[in-house]
């Protein structure tokens, strides 16, 4: 009988290894920090995120191009991304109740984070082995079909690689730095990707055997982290969370809509994404300036997203996110006036806009832990899975909507597919001033949503306190009140 009643004390203990304390509301949070990820769980994380983002950025560079380099039209390329995105929309919220509602043997992440390593690699090779003699109705039924089946294969792996790090530890700091080198690894192998496609794409025979080479490394650097993480924080939730439960912990968590809302108009309008390859070929008339390009977009952001722990540290990460989202509208009107004549200013505007560009690609991801623990104190519901399937489905309902949107914009300034195919005369100034107004809409339309946004580290720091039984949710409150 004692062993039953000192067993949760004992489980709440180690899951709160961490010792925080609230200096006050105006003030600062003090931290005694234990670690506890090792140094082999950090770097098999960050070789995840590697692996995980070639096969992300991948289709998010190129999967237009792949489309439209096959015979399929633009607008036709635009329905299949929406079509993909309305079973994205299901798909996601549901796997996230999988997560919280069924108790795999070795964890609550990590054996689904095993399935991810063979499923995605097979699920992109055959995205990627469309014939090019087929039908175009053929060509249509596959594209659809494999993209359908990666985005189902990349919920395997999305929900829980971002998950697992409340699993590995307690500690809030490491939490933040490994959520930071996670996307440093993101960017370095968005770096890769752009570097190696414009230059072995036609060496290796075309888009399938890259995409077979490809994924062939991929799947060896997610592999470690399989055999090395070890989910050592008890999972303190009390049980299955039902459908409706699942409704009300997202409608009622009015800051996890702001936050992601926020992020999905960024991430859709950034077209020039999506659009990098035909901004080399036809602004500059040749593949090979897409190297040159991403790294002059990659490196500013693998810098800032280093950077991103020490100044989260010191400045609220609410207002670097949101003073991102800011600049942003001044620095691409810049950008368009200046022009695309000159090579050296196009580049350098290149690398301007994406020092804001890195604070919300980093930063994005370190509000949903916030907005967990706001819906468990609003709702009662512990739903993490949920919460990071919101923001997986975010991220890859960006991805879809800047590939829908691009696309739409290519068929509209009269876009010829075919890798060859010879385009109208404004093709080249319509598709600069796409790729450069299109992120000032997206800025000026996240802005007020941010505004509204109120969850800040102090904050979350006793609604953490609160959750956790150290403070009792009249206390809490009593200091919160009228702040949240």
């Amino acid at each position: 009988m004692i062993a039953k009643l000192v067993a949760p004390k004992l489980a709440h203990a180690s899951r709160i290894r961490i010792k925080a304390r609230l200096t006050g509301m105006n003030g600062g949070i003090d931290l005694e920090d234990e670690n506890m990820v090792t140094p082999a769980e950090r770097s098999t994380y960050g070789l995840y995120y590697v692996g995980q983002n070639i096969f992300y950025i991948l289709l998010m560079t190129y999967l237009t191009v792949f489309f439209t380099d096959v015979g399929i039209p633009a607008a036709t390329v635009a329905i299949i991304a929406l079509v993909v995105k309305m079973w994205d929309a299901v798909n996601d919220p549901i796997f996230g109740g999988i997560v919280d509602n069924i108790k795999l043997k070795g964890g609550k992440f990590l054996p689904w984070i095993r399935i991810s390593v063979f499923a995605i690699p097979l699920a992109t090779i055959f995205l990627f082995a469309i014939p090019i003699e087929l039908s175009l109705g053929a060509k249509i039924a596959w594209a659809t079909i494999g993209y359908i089946l990666w985005d189902t294969a990349y919920t395997l792996c999305d929900v829980p690689i971002f998950g697992i790090v409340g699993s590995m530890t307690s500690n809030v700091r490491e939490r933040i730095d490994l959520v930071s080198l996670g996307r440093v690894a993101a960017l370095m192998a968005s770096l890769l990707i752009a570097l190696l496609i414009p230059t072995i794409r036609k060496q290796l025979g075309g888009w399938l055997p890259t995409t077979v080479a490809l994924s062939f490394v991929a799947a060896i650097t997610m592999a470690p982290i399989c055999f090395a993480a070890k989910e050592r924080v008890p999972d303190n939730s009390p049980g299955k969370v039902s459908m409706r439960e699942m409704f009300s912990f997202v409608l009622g968590n009015k800051y996890m809509l702001f936050i992601f809302g926020a992020y999905i108009l960024f991430g859709a309008t950034h077209i020039g994404s999506g659009l990098g390859l035909y901004s080399a070929r036809y602004l500059f008339g040749q593949e090979r300036m897409q190297s040159i390009m991403t790294m002059a977009k990659l490196v500013p952001m693998i810098i800032v997203s280093a950077a991103t722990p020490a100044l989260a540290r010191k400045i609220d990460k609410y207002w670097l996110y949101f003073w991102s989202f800011v600049i942003i509208v001044p620095l691409h009107l810049i950008w368009f006036f200046a022009g695309y004549s000159n090579v050296t200013v196009y580049l350098f505007m290149i690398v301007l806009t994406s020092i804001p560009a890195g604070f919300i690609m980093t930063l994005s991801f370190m509000f949903t832990p916030d907005c967990a623990e706001y819906g468990l104190y609003k709702t009662g519901i512990s739903a993490t899975g949920l919460s990071y399937s919101i923001q997986t489905f975010s991220t890859k309902l960006n991805q879809a909507l800047m590939t829908a949107i691009g696309a739409f914009m290519l068929f509209l300034m009269g876009f010829v597919e075919g890798e060859r195919a010879v385009q109208v005369s404004s093709f080249a100034n319509n598709l600069f001033s796409a790729t450069t107004l299109f992120p000032i809409v997206g800025s000026l339309l996240a802005i007020p949503l941010l505004y509204r946004y109120r969850l800040r580290d102090k904050y979350v720091q006793a609604l953490i306190k609160c959750n956790d039984g150290e403070v009792s949710r009249e206390d809490t409150e009593k200091e919160l009140e009228g702040r949240i």
